[in-house]
């Protein structure tokens, strides 16, 4: 009984110092030439007429950058794992749950909505991107 009581206490204390170590970690930065080449993405992005592609081709591109600070899977799994660099985690799921209704859902939605939120959308990347820029 005492040993399983030490093996428990044990993995209870590596288990909560992981959560530390990744918790008040250093956050991870993008070096400049990978911030120039995201910002080259999101200027060729925002030429683009279509709000909604806009919107389909921010989420992409927020999530590549994810990537490439190593949170891995998909954009949900990465933004579940709150990254230190996403200043406003909410805005982020909100606007990926609205690039999911656009292409699943295929509700119509106004022009004006989505161009409103696709210029959220491209300021969010210019903050991640400010954020983790060398």
């Amino acid at each position: 009984m005492l040993i399983y009581l030490a093996v428990l206490l044990f993995i209870a204390t590596m288990i909560s110092w992981i959560f530390l170590v990744v918790k008040y970690s250093k956050r991870r930065t993008l070096s400049t030439e990978k911030s120039k080449y995201f910002l080259k993405i999101l200027h060729k992005i925002a030429t683009q007429v279509s709000s909604k592609s806009k919107i389909i081709d921010y989420d992409k591109l927020y999530h590549k950058i994810l990537n490439e600070l190593w949170y891995d899977g998909t954009f949900g799994d990465a933004l579940k794992l709150e990254p230190k660099e996403v200043k406003n985690i909410n805005n982020i799921w909100n606007l990926h749950k609205l690039r999911n209704k656009i292409v699943h859902d295929f509700d119509s939605y106004d022009e004006k909505y989505l161009k409103h939120k696709a210029h959220h959308y491209e300021k969010e990347i210019k903050k991640l991107l400010k954020n983790v820029s060398n």
